[in-house]
């Protein structure tokens, strides 16, 4: 078990974060700059915190009130660097060992670890001569071999397509084989999914929101952890009761939306509104009366095709910028380009809405049933 509570600064940027995590996989998720890298330094011991305490299992790693502070040596925690961190003059055997302690099993040891690792034949490669997916599991290897309580990885940044996804199941199988706790860094949401286990949102050096990943497709999900990672449609504003239902106004804009039977108390308040449920409008085609109530104008901004899906960045006469995901076939229907003018809809029942004061506290659900 970890439990970590601590704040930290460098320059400008100040930290403060709060979180616990049993034996699973926790991923760190947030756009760039949110203090996602310096958690991992601080839970090292590579950063020494301005206040807090850190505790793994019956081990106190850090208490700013208790005056300790062990050094990375003593933390056994390891530590997986996006750039590997491996020694150039060494083989991938000797990079494994030289993570052991010294005796009679070191090489047996750092052996079964690449044998693990699916690394039979490559023991006395230099680094140099092994491909991008070769080093990150001799970097893997290494970390794991000195059985450490806690593993800190930023493990995907340099890899894509086949190798990823087979790196993202060799890790989650270790993680339940070992059942040592994980924390890795990531920005990919496909990274998130197949490693999944706890989520923990940070933004602005902020712990936003931590909940088990599985929640992200519950009805009512986080709209703000989504929106953390750049996916989404989140706006502030205005909840106000309209007719029999409520409408939201945008902070700053001239626009409003008419909510479905969201039942949140008149007042500032937030909506989110998910990419895919909002429906182009096909020129040539009458509007379903489902979706009158919420249908603006936009300008095509960008278009980015991700296998089946297209998700599209469209920006309203007010300067409202929307995203919307679409099956690719609809898309090339509409034959939409950047500059491309096209209208859309919001469906009522598809917006969740809850009070501004939940939802800067991270812990505000949907109040739609």
């Amino acid at each position: 078990m970890l439990h970590a509570e601590f704040t930290c600064s460098t320059g400008d940027f100040f930290l403060e974060t709060s979180f616990s995590l049993g034996a699973e996989t926790g991923v760190l998720f947030g756009p760039s700059g949110a203090g996602k890298s310096m958690t991992l330094r601080v839970l090292s011991g590579l950063k020494t915190p301005s206040d807090g305490e850190i505790v793994l299992g019956d081990r106190i790693l850090f208490s700013k009130e208790k005056k300790i502070n062990l050094p990375p040596r003593d933390r056994r925690i390891g530590l997986l660097f996006q750039g590997l961190a491996l020694f150039p003059h060494m083989t991938a055997l000797q990079n494994v060992a030289y993570a052991l302690p010294s005796g009679n099993e070191k090489r047996k040891k750092a052996e079964e670890w690449l044998e693990r690792m699916k690394l039979e034949g490559l023991e006395d490669r230099l680094p140099s001569r092994l491909s991008g997916g070769q080093r990150q599991r001799v970097a893997l290897a290494s970390a794991l071999a000195a059985e450490p309580e806690l593993l800190l990885d930023e493990p995907f940044s340099a890899l894509d397509g086949p190798l990823r996804r087979s790196l993202r199941r060799e890790l989650r199988g270790l993680q339940q084989e070992t059942g040592i706790p994980m924390i890795c860094v990531t920005h990919q949401v496909e990274d998130l999914c197949a490693l999944g286990g706890k989520m923990i949102v940070l933004k602005n050096g902020r712990t936003l929101d931590t909940f088990p990943v599985e929640r992200l497709w519950e009805k009512g999900s986080r709209g703000e952890a989504w929106n953390a990672l750049g996916w989404g449609n989140l706006f502030r504003g205005a909840i106000a009761r309209c007719g029999n239902g409520s409408g939201f106004r945008f902070t700053g804009r001239d626009i409003r939306l008419v909510l479905g039977n969201c039942t949140s108390t008149p007042g500032e308040g937030v909506v989110f509104i998910s990419p895919d449920t909002i429906r182009l409008l096909y020129p040539s085609l009458p509007v379903d009366p489902g979706l009158q109530p919420n249908i603006f104008s936009a300008v095509v901004q960008e278009t980015v095709l991700s296998g089946n899906t297209v998700r599209i960045y469209m920006e309203t006469d007010d300067g409202t910028v929307w995203q919307s995901e679409h099956p690719a076939e609809s898309y090339r229907a509409l034959r939409l380009e950047p500059g491309s003018r096209v209208r859309f809809s919001v469906p009522p029942a598809g917006i969740e809405c809850w009070i501004r004061e939940e939802a800067r506290e991270g812990c505000g659900p949907s109040n739609f049933a």
